[in-house]
């Protein structure tokens, strides 16, 4: 099977692939079906995926994932029906077919054969299971609590008698207060133990000042083990004098190192983000495909149709309209975190202005009813522009909406088109306005606390923020012109090159 693979995917499988055995190769057609396969699909999957299959029946993570929206398209850590843990890489053919990788991500476990062979060979089990290494081989054994605590699991070695005399058996103790270098290697550590897989990592060699004055070096194992987490200790009986003064200059870089690790934390944090981002755009899509399913069979059945008024079909043509822009920005929620990296693909076609202000009006139409808020525009005759047209919309809502919010009862809003050396599309509302030191500066993140409307409307505080980010993506720019109690202008400027 999938035998003279093309080059491209020769070249993608060197270059962007770990060097993994087991990589199970399958290439769909366009609808998603599975058109042929190789390698061990009983590792990952429950059933063979027999030619014509939907590839969703045996991975549901790539329903309505093909075509993709980008190739190629990696998704992280996705669980096959296996609870195999692994990477899918989507890349997309010439021929509108796809070709999906599924590698393997499970860590491999890391043998600790010299230690538990020792701890074999020297019968020395106490009551909890955990071997007694002090005795034999001059081991401090710490049963981790948590990040900082940890409870002592073996006799005390001599050279920790010398750094302290307040600690026996069974005490709880801070391991970052007695031992500063563990704020570094802990972050390791941990990053090792979330995979609760057996194994163990061994840290460099740092030195202690003992009660006496004296240096000892000392080095450590995070060890996972039977389903608890450890720290061997030791003391470096022979240590190179090249590697110690290594040490030392690490010693005094103490501070910056502090910092490294917040910055692994803080990306760390990021990856969740990222994780929780296409948890939920996963999670959405299957509703909102559910109800877009539904609405299509409605506006097929023409018999029924007909037997309602010109309003309720446009209402529901209106709904399906708003459910595909629903689904294709989901779909771009995934790949949100990039946007942010500003390396985001945006899918760019001619689109026309009058269509997007119409259904920008369509969509606020019930806000400014209520308010009684008359809306005009000043566009005579149509333009295109190249755009998102799902981005680019969720631009206008927003601007619109933040409009309504802040313009009172009886208030006017209008979008005006000016042709200058670029296009500029305002926004321009006659609301509350805003102060200098505000709108100079509203772009630059977001917003702590969102202001209130003139009724009293509560919003998220994102609107701009994310505003800024779709307008820089296009290549396009933003600014405000605002005065205190007459209103606010948000002048979107195109570049006639985009037109």
């Amino acid at each position: 099977m999938l035998s003279n693979l093309p080059e491209y995917i020769v070249k993608y499988l060197v270059d962007e692939l770990p060097p993994f055995t087991g990589i199970l190769i399958i290439k769909s057609n366009s609808d998603g079906k599975v058109v042929d396969f190789h390698g061990p699909y009983k590792k990952y999957l429950k059933s063979e995926p027999t030619i014509g299959s939907y590839l969703h029946e045996h991975i549901p993570a790539l329903y309505s994932m093909i075509p993709p929206l980008v190739s190629p398209m990696i998704l992280n850590r996705i669980q096959s029906t296996n609870s195999v843990y692994t990477d899918i890489h989507l890349v997309e053919a010439t021929d509108g077919e796809c070709w999906v990788f599924i590698v393997d991500q499970n860590r491999e476990v890391e043998s600790i054969r010299d230690i538990i062979q020792k701890m074999n060979e020297s019968k020395l089990n106490s009551a909890d299971g955990v071997v007694n290494l002090a005795e034999v081989f001059n081991y401090l054994s710490l049963k981790v609590k948590d990040d900082e605590n940890a409870i002592i699991s073996s006799v005390i070695p001599d050279w920790f008698s010398l750094l302290t005399d307040k600690y026996s058996i069974n005490d709880n103790i801070n391991i970052t207060e007695l031992f500063p270098y563990f704020e570094v290697f802990n972050y390791e550590a941990n990053a090792f133990w979330e995979n609760n897989e057996e194994g163990r990592i061994k840290s460099g060699i740092w030195t202690e000042t003992t009660n006496n004055g004296s240096d000892i070096a000392l080095s450590a194992y995070a060890v996972y083990y039977n389903g608890e987490k450890y720290i061997f200790i030791r003391q470096e009986e022979e240590v190179d004098k090249e590697q110690l003064a290594l040490q030392l200059a690490r010693d005094q870089k103490l501070a910056y190192e502090k910092l490294e690790k917040a910055e692994k934390k803080l990306k760390t944090l990021l990856e969740y983000k990222d994780k929780f981002v296409s948890i939920v755009s996963h999670d959405l899509r299957s509703p909102v495909a559910a109800v877009l399913g539904i609405v299509d069979m409605l506006v097929s059945d023409k018999e029924e149709l007909s037997k309602l008024n010109d309003f309720y079909v446009e209402m529901i043509e209106s709904i399906k309209d708003e459910m595909v822009r629903l689904l294709d920005y989901n779909d771009k929620l995934y790949h949100w975190s990039n946007l942010e990296l500003g390396n985001f693909e945006i899918v760019k076609r001619k689109e026309s202005l009058k269509k997007i202000i119409e259904i920008a009006e369509r969509t606020a139409s019930g806000n400014l009813k209520s308010k009684d808020i008359r809306f005009s525009t000043n566009l005579k005759e149509d333009l295109s522009i190249n755009i998102d047209i799902t981005l680019f919309l969720q631009v206008i809502n927003n601007l619109l909406s933040n409009a309504v919010k802040f313009t009172p009862e009886n208030g006017h809003i209008s979008i005006d088109i000016a042709k200058r050396k670029d296009l500029e599309i305002a926004i321009v509302d006659t609301g509350v306005g805003m102060p200098k030191k505000i709108y100079e500066n509203i772009f630059s993140g977001f917003a702590r606390n969102s202001s209130l409307g003139t009724h009293g409307e509560k919003g998220t505080g994102l609107g701009l923020g994310i505003v800024k980010k779709i307008v820089d993506a296009h290549g396009f720019s933003i600014h405000v012109e605002s005065e205190l109690g007459k209103g606010s202008k948000f002048i979107i400027s195109i570049p006639k090159h985009f037109l």
